[in-house]
């Protein structure tokens, strides 16, 4: 995907906010993180069950709302899909495998990456992740091997607390072993987790998630369900004047509030259209007798399809897109739904 200009990340709480505002936003390069869609990062902001997903070690407080922070990408900088958020699809097995959660979520969850090379880098993050997986199951059944609960160990001395009532010679040989994996475990955390960071110079925006705010996202959420016409001009100028009309909103000096409402809109726009696309993929492929895992093939993402109501949904779809006046807001956008409907109409006859 081309590298958007403007991103934005619902923060965990007010304190994360602040520190982003005042020292810029440091992550895990490759992790999901960042978005080009504000309806997520208000939900992201306002909903205390996505916040669990944060690896934020603040506290919230109560009813504590987070803020929206918008932030332009430094040109050194590219933004992408995040790791493993790939699909791979086996015709002969009927099978799609991957991770189709995290596809179908697409621009909704992005990640920041140092290099241009972005399947490449993305590569070595997710080989190095699954090694590290993999350590941690083989130190979990070294603990389990020798009667150890592995949730106890916490530390070096509980290791040591656990088998100071075995033999000198064992003692010394599990030793050797718990050394090594850790050291593996040490390499392989520092090459899945590597540091990123937007400079504090790109944070252009603090904002908080009123309920007139959120009111307006709902407005254009429940058009992009139906898929009704949008005036994206007018959404912007309504979203612009309630963002700067907010004196407690933080908004930096050289920033322009309308130019990046209205990119920020129009890829909202993009990637909620996606996202309904891919979903409707999936359905069309469950449908048509493949098989959808998740996690790769960790598990099945079990979900029953109704082939006759998925054909009439489709139908619906296609009724609203080749309408004459269909219009969505962007040309690009208009044809890519069209055209996507079409086909899953044809591979489910």
């Amino acid at each position: 995907m081309k590298s958007p200009e403007y991103i934005a990340h619902g923060t965990s709480s007010e304190k994360d906010a602040q520190n982003i505002w005042e020292s810029g936003f440091e992550v895990q390069e490759g992790r999901a993180t960042v978005s080009t869609d504000l309806i997520y990062a208000f939900e992201w902001a306002t909903t205390q069950e996505k916040r669990k997903g944060s690896k934020s070690t603040t506290k919230i407080n109560g009813e504590e709302a987070g803020r929206i922070i918008i932030m332009d990408v430094p040109s050194d900088t590219k933004i992408d899909y995040a790791t493993h958020t790939e699909i791979n699809v086996n015709e002969d097995l009927k099978e799609v495998s991957g991770y189709p959660s995290k596809y179908v979520s697409g621009r909704r969850q992005l990640a920041i990456y140092n290099e241009r090379d972005i399947a490449k880098r993305k590569k070595q993050i997710e080989i190095a992740k699954s090694e590290l997986k993999d350590v941690i199951s083989k130190s979990e059944a070294l603990f389990q091997e020798n009667n150890i609960e592995p949730k106890n160990i916490k530390s070096r001395d509980d290791f040591l607390e656990a088998i100071k009532n075995f033999d000198i010679d064992k003692q010394i040989d599990l030793i050797k072993k718990v050394e090594e994996l850790e050291k593996i475990k040490v390499q392989k955390r520092q090459e899945a987790e590597l540091e990123t960071s937007i400079p504090q110079e790109n944070v252009l925006m603090s904002i908080i998630p009123t309920e007139k705010l959120g009111e307006k996202l709902k407005e254009l959420k429940g058009k992009l369900d139906k898929l009704e016409n949008i005036d994206l001009l007018e959404f912007s100028k309504q979203i612009t004047e309630i963002i700067s009309s907010d004196m407690d909103n933080d908004i930096a000096a050289n920033a322009d509030v309308g130019k990046i409402i209205s990119n920020l809109i129009e890829s909202t726009v993009k990637t909620e259209i996606i996202r309904m696309i891919r979903s409707i993929s999936l359905d069309v492929k469950r449908v048509q007798g493949y098989t959808v895992f998740n996690r790769d093939k960790d598990e099945i993402k079990d979900k029953e399809v109704d082939r006759l109501e998925l054909e009439k949904k489709l139908k619906r779809i296609n009724a609203v897109v080749t309408d004459d006046n269909f219009d969505i807001g962007v040309d690009s956008l208009n044809r890519y739904i069209k055209v996507s409907i079409k086909k899953f109409i044809e591979e489910i006859k």
